[in-house]
């Protein structure tokens, strides 16, 4: 039966795949030559490889996970042709990153290891090594598979491929623990690499998409929009950078601006925490008809999401803490997200989806191991904070909304008035008690 939400998934989803189909990219061009390749000489393990390498940048271009699965079935075609020798690195490593696009952490590791254990000189498997890891929560063992990339026995410099791969990963490693200047300096040093050797538009458009991200962490406005410009530069209509330009501009409070560039974003590619921001400055502005029409819109990506091996478990996660609503399964789906995911952020998530759910205890442990790093993210903070003033501990609630506020004066279009809020009221009870007992 075609219910009136199925029907709406449907037209969503024919919608995507029309526009990508009349709009060939040069990896579609791609797509179509290993395709024929693969027809006029199907034993060849080669093109199932570069027609799954091809599927697999897609992918990364559209966010669409049916060209993960496509890229995974060329793939282990490719191995299942190959010989047991050392031409099986390059689709094993293929199908590593095809596995971190689809969450599947353990499974990229594994296949990574067997890569590296052909013996091909090639090193790309321990980046994703170190990806996986760092997925997984283990950021130690992640920095010292990254550290191998910088050592290459046959040269004494490393190939600028392997720089790169390092530097942009270690980046992130350096902002998890705290270490903004670090993370920007390592950031900006990927995108000069990712220039110097013609990096391909949208893996240089997603090097300045991370430089940005860093940079609006922090609470630098000008510096995160430069680099989202840079991003959409690269790749004109990138819907990171549109979507990363449009948390700019809520920021600065231009928010007919924001809408018309989360439009943008969506119609390229409609990811629920691009919808839930868009319906939030709908709401913002006093328009609940049209915030709820997103809203209703990121519900429909929740039905995809079973489709689509949850791919959307944490984003869906905190849309409903947000709101309140299905507050259960916002902690199934946080939960759920743990067992392959023990990142920061999957512990923050849980421990939002902990405290709308009332397990306060529980969610300040929680918390505490999304903290433990020092990551420079202010709705940790927010989140930390209103955990503390739940539990009464209003000194270590103070602390963090504080810090929140230090971080990033403008982090969520309501969380960081919110945080202004809860602060006021607290001195002024603190105030209140204090004047009490000196009378």
């Amino acid at each position: 039966m075609i219910t009136t939400r199925n029907m709406a998934i449907l037209i969503l989803a024919l919608t995507m795949t029309a526009r990508a189909w009349c709009q060939p990219s040069a990896t579609d061009r791609t797509i179509a030559q290993y395709q024929a390749r693969v027809e006029r000489a199907p034993g060849d393990p080669s093109n199932y490889d570069q027609l799954g390498a091809a599927y697999l940048q897609k992918g990364r271009e559209t966010s669409d996970l049916t060209y993960y699965e496509l890229a995974e079935k060329a793939l282990i075609k490719s191995l299942e042709l190959a010989p047991l020798d050392m031409s099986s690195a390059s689709p094993l490593t293929h199908l590593a990153a095809n596995d971190m696009a689809e969450h599947r952490f353990s499974d990229a590791a594994d296949c990574a290891e067997h890569a590296l254990a052909l013996g091909s000189g090639d090193l790309s498997p321990f980046a994703l090594l170190g990806d996986a890891y760092a997925d997984m929560g283990d950021y130690d063992q992640a920095a010292q598979y990254y550290e191998k990339l910088l050592f290459h026995p046959s040269s004494q410099e490393t190939p600028r491929g392997l720089s790169y791969m390092h530097d942009s990963r270690v980046s992130y490693l350096k902002f998890i623990h705290g270490d903004y200047a670090g993370a920007i300096e390592l950031a900006k040093k990927a995108v000069s690499t990712a220039i110097e050797t013609h990096m391909q538009g949208e893996n240089l458009a997603w090097t300045y998409f991370q430089l940005a991200e860093f940079r609006f962490q922090a609470g630098d406005l000008p510096g995160a929009e430069a680099a989202y410009r840079e991003a959409l530069n690269e790749l004109p209509g990138y819907y990171r950078g549109l979507s990363g330009l449009a948390k700019v501009r809520v920021a600065q409070q231009k928010y007919q601006d924001a809408i018309d560039l989360y439009k943008k974003a969506i119609e390229k590619i409609p990811i629920p925490e691009y919808v839930a921001a868009l319906g939030d400055i709908y709401a913002k502005l006093g328009q609940p008809d049209e915030a709820k029409k997103q809203y209703e819109l990121v519900e429909y990506i929740g039905y995809l999401n079973n489709l689509n091996k949850h791919a959307y478990n944490r984003e869906l996660a905190v849309f409903y803490a947000d709101r309140d609503i299905k507050l259960r399964e916002s902690l199934e789906l946080a939960k759920r997200e743990l067992e392959v995911r023990r990142d920061v952020y999957t512990q923050d998530v849980l421990a939002w989806s902990l405290y709308k759910n009332g397990n306060l205890e529980e969610a300040a442990s929680v918390m505490d191991k999304a903290l433990s790093l020092g990551t420079t993210d202010a709705m940790f903070y927010f989140h930390a904070g209103l955990i503390y003033r739940g539990m009464g501990d209003v000194d270590t609630a103070r602390k963090h909304l504080g810090r929140a506020l230090a971080i990033n004066p403008h982090f969520h279009i309501f969380y960081a008035d919110a945080a202004r809020r809860a602060l006021e009221e607290m001195l002024t009870k603190r105030a209140a008690k204090l004047e009490g007992s000196s009378q």
